[in-house]
């Protein structure tokens, strides 16, 4: 399970720090690919054209905010610029929510359906967030609706099944069209998309990768907020813990976060959460059992982790509390559930800080 920091290895746990955020791999593409705007970039509407050589040039425009003004800068953004041959290359940039790779996207052109990217038709170059356009027959269907129009929509499902909507205006791009052709020396405006000139292509992020990016949805959040019992993550104790996020299929999400800490052992809440059909989040709740009472149930376990590799979680608890003395725990994702695995603990709670004396009580 890997620890998400820049490069998520799945051969680790994947954890990160509750108040961080988990950057995408190769992320800040634009910048690198001549997409920063200079202070002298002409202005076609709202559009703008970069030439940082007179063979590297770029007309982008910002995605639209809730008021109808351009987001803040590093946000969604359209881009054209040179493409192999004499054709043009067509990308949408979509930092956090990105589009999962392997859902198609929906583009509309004043309103209409104009096409539903495929993602055979899409591919990722210069970085994890920037998608061009490399299928021609579809570029050539959008650049001609883009033209032609005034605005732009570009839906899409996020890597857990989220929607999202970026608006664009197209107001100038013809123009900007144009001056582009002609600082690119054309003889025209090419009527054609293909990959772009000069970057090379990404590999798309693992489901484990993306997942993880994404952070920790609203909805598991709330939920852990209204469970009770648990230190604000705001907290310092608590906002410094890792946090677990890992894929355990297709549809479903596991995310662990810290409840209370104290010393070497924090206790954390665990949570699934159902992006298929069903959809929704549960809290989990495992066996615990304990030489004076026999088997009970709870829904915290002390120091968690998870292999992603083997879907395998694991638990530990040297000591005595309240309600056991010590534990040696690990469950296995089994396509519904986590199934009890191993479970050993004292026969005797006079041996609860001596865990070389525990025996397996499961199975």
């Amino acid at each position: 399970m890997s620890r998400h920091r820049d490069n998520p290895d799945l051969k680790a746990p994947a954890r990160r720090i509750l108040s961080g955020a988990v950057p995408l791999l190769a992320g800040a593409a634009w910048l690198m690919a001549g997409l920063a705007l200079p202070a002298k970039a002409e202005t076609f509407g709202d559009w703008q054209l970069t030439c940082p050589t007179r063979d590297d040039c770029t007309l982008s425009t910002a995605a639209l905010d809730d008021t109808g003004g351009p987001e803040e800068p590093g946000g969604p953004r359209l881009a054209l610029g040179a493409g192999e041959g004499a054709s043009l290359a067509l990308a949408f940039e979509a930092p956090r929510p990105r589009p999962d790779d392997r859902r198609a996207q929906q583009w509309a052109v004043d309103g209409r359906l104009t096409h539903v990217l495929r993602p055979e038709e899409f591919a990722l170059f210069g970085g994890l967030e920037r998608f061009q356009v490399v299928s021609p027959q579809a570029g050539s269907v959008l650049l001609s609706a883009l033209k032609a129009g005034t605005s732009l929509r570009i839906s899409y499902l996020d890597a857990l099944g989220e929607a999202h909507d970026r608006r664009f205006s197209l107001a100038g791009l013809s123009a900007g069209l144009t001056a582009l052709a002609e600082r690119l020396e054309l003889s025209g405006v090419p009527a054609t998309i293909g990959a772009p000139r000069g970057l090379a292509e990404t590999p798309p992020p693992t489901r484990q990768q993306a997942v993880a990016a994404l952070g920790i949805p609203y909805a598991v959040l709330d939920l852990h907020a209204r469970s009770g019992a648990c230190e604000s993550t705001a907290s310092p104790s608590i906002a410094s813990q890792e946090v677990i996020i890992a894929a355990i299929s297709q549809v479903a999400t596991l995310y662990a976060i810290a409840c209370t800490a104290g010393g070497s052992h924090v206790t954390y809440r665990l949570y699934v959460r159902d992006s298929g059909e069903i959809g929704g989040v549960e809290a989990l709740v495992f066996a615990l059992h304990d030489p004076r009472f026999g088997w009970s149930g709870t829904d915290l376990l002390v120091n968690p982790a998870f292999d992603p590799a083997t879907a395998q979680l694991s638990a530990s608890y040297v000591g005595r509390s309240d309600r056991h003395c010590g534990y040696r725990a690990s469950w296995i994702w089994q396509e519904y559930a986590f199934r009890l695995e191993r479970f050993e603990g004292p026969q005797s709670c006079a041996d609860a800080t001596r865990p070389a004396r525990w025996t397996a009580v499961y199975p």
